[in-house]
């Protein structure tokens, strides 16, 4: 009789999480970002433990984006005024020694945080909590931290990040969450299939599947061993988890990356946190996506600028193609005096937006050029360089403006 009751038990589990959750029914993401504009519309005290390590770009990116609102306090500087205004505050949970006169609704707890009654321990926990004069970036280590930082999207009022995944999101009721668990979703809504290419491949329940993987894994090892043999780079022994969705809803909610849910996204594919994520299936997509699986391992994103973490995919694109090619230098030519390379290079900024159409057609002729000129190994070194506008002489042999000068003669040669 136990082994029968157990039996059904297991049954009923695994019928209920196999059934399919509406995205409706997830916690609300606010495309307008009232909570946060609100804090960045006016004073705000940026925040950090006083023995804080490794936060110092954050700081300085975020008091960029606060601008003139922004006012750099460590903790200890802070008065007793100052808890009652807005703060953001950013480094790790055990550095902030006043944690509860934060008054936030997270609690500290041994080595973690407490939230709605779940301990999260593990030096990988971390978290993002929103409210009308808070906002907090914190975890039980410095990598958690910046796990949540990139994590932020500004549309929930949790986010808590294990293992590099996002796992809960919500929006606050009193002093609890309304949240939901994003990797639950892999088991409800995706069906789980073996692949010897990925580690695994989801495919959204709603998504039609005709996918010839026998065909798409003999394109994709083609492709990829030409790309690593470009590059000079090994191929990962990690590998990468493909997520195929049928919809941009899709595309938003299982990434992570909420704000695609809003109207006006149209998002066809990305690669982020070890995972591919596709709205539906095109092979020539693939390959893009399962190339930045391919370069990012060898060369982190963590100083390279977009400009070349597209550029280095859509360089082997016009190998491949040569009409390709030629279309992409016209484009070149025409925006050669108009881009700011400054900004896309050394600045990281500007690259997706309102001009990422003429962005991605130039960046690949971008390192076309530098390839040609200084070689494969000394762009990857450019990659991984940081501080680039005062290490582009060291490595090249010339400042940046005359980088951007011979790349402008250059283009007219061709």
């Amino acid at each position: 009789m136990r082994f029968l009751t157990a039996s059904i038990l297991t049954l009923f589990t695994t019928i209920t999480f196999s059934q399919t959750r509406p995205l409706t029914t997830l916690p609300a993401y606010d495309c307008s970002l009232t909570k946060v504009m609100g804090i960045i519309s006016k004073p705000t005290l940026l925040t950090s433990p006083d023995n804080a390590i490794g936060i110092e770009t954050i700081l300085t990116d975020y008091c960029a984006t606060l601008g003139p609102n922004c006012v750099r306090k460590k903790e200890s500087e802070l008065t007793e005024s100052d808890f009652g205004t807005t703060l953001f505050l950013v480094g790790e949970l055990n550095g902030f020694k006043k944690w509860n006169l934060y008054r936030s609704p997270i609690s500290k707890t041994g080595k973690g945080f407490l939230i709605n009654g779940k301990a999260f321990l593990a030096k990988s926990d971390g978290f993002v909590f929103i409210d009308t004069n808070r906002i907090i970036i914190s975890g039980n280590s410095l990598k958690a931290v910046k796990d949540a930082q990139l994590a932020l999207t500004g549309g929930h009022d949790i986010l808590i990040t294990q293992n590099g995944k996002i796992t809960y999101f919500g929006n606050r009721k009193g002093q609890t969450f309304e949240w939901f668990n994003l990797q639950n979703l892999k088991n409800t809504n995706y069906t789980r299939k073996a692949s010897d290419l990925f580690s695994a491949i989801y495919i959204s329940k709603s998504f039609r599947d005709t996918i010839n993987y026998s065909s798409l894994n003999k394109s994709l090892r083609s492709y990829a061993t030409q790309f690593l043999n470009i590059y000079k780079i090994k191929m990962p022994v990690t590998k990468v988890t493909w997520f195929v969705h049928s919809n941009v809803q899709e595309l938003g909610t299982m990434s992570g990356l909420f704000g695609l849910t809003c109207p006006g996204n149209n998002s066809a594919g990305f690669s982020i946190r070890g995972e591919i994520h596709t709205n539906r299936y095109d092979v020539e997509l693939m390959k893009h996506e399962y190339s930045h699986y391919l370069f990012d391992h060898s060369i982190p994103q963590d100083n390279n600028p977009a400009f070349f973490v597209e550029g280095s995919v859509e360089y082997v694109a016009t190998i491949n193609d040569a009409s390709y090619l030629r279309q992409r230098m016209e484009i070149a030519k025409q925006y050669k005096d108009s881009l700011n390379y400054s900004d896309l290079i050394i600045n990281n900024r500007d690259f997706y937006g309102q001009y990422s159409s003429v962005n991605y057609s130039v960046c690949g002729i971008f390192v076309k050029y530098l390839i040609d000129k200084f070689g494969v190994e000394t762009f990857k070194k450019y990659c991984l360089t940081g501080n680039k506008k005062a290490r582009t002489k060291d490595i090249l042999n010339i400042d940046f403006d005359e980088l951007v000068d011979g790349y402008k003669g250059w283009l007219d040669k061709q």
